[in-house]
């Protein structure tokens, strides 16, 4: 089986040193890696499939599809509904999107709260 790892590390014109260095490895690690797959942690694994924004299927040569198309199709198409939000999010202090994501923890629990409360209803 080819390595996809050392492919898209050459890809990239990277050595080995840089990819250990994203990664938070050593060279040596990469270079055991890229000799036998079966080396590698679950953390280091996901933090190279994020580095190089593909699936770790795609890394262990389950998929040949790079990334989740349907995902990210999806959450394009949720960032354009909100945009303006986004931007409304991104002009606020550190202090008031600490409010924001708090409020919204909220309403996700209060949310919650009516389904059990509509779901026992229901029995």
């Amino acid at each position: 089986m080819e390595n996809r790892i050392r492919e898209l590390r050459k890809s990239k014109g990277m050595n080995q040193d840089t990819l250990a260095s994203f990664v938070g490895v050593s060279q040596q690690t990469i270079s055991k890696i890229e000799r036998d797959m079966n080396s590698m942690s679950i953390d280091i694994l996901v933090q190279i499939a994020k580095h190089f924004n593909v699936t770790t299927d795609y890394l262990l040569g389950i998929s040949d599809e790079k990334r989740n198309l349907h995902l990210e199709n999806r959450m394009s198409r949720r960032l354009e509904e909100n945009y303006n939000l986004v931007v409304e999010y991104e002009d606020l202090d550190d202090y008031n999107r600490k409010v924001v994501v708090r409020m919204v923890e909220v309403l996700k629990s209060l949310q919650e709260v009516k389904k059990v409360k509509k779901s026992s209803e229901n029995k």
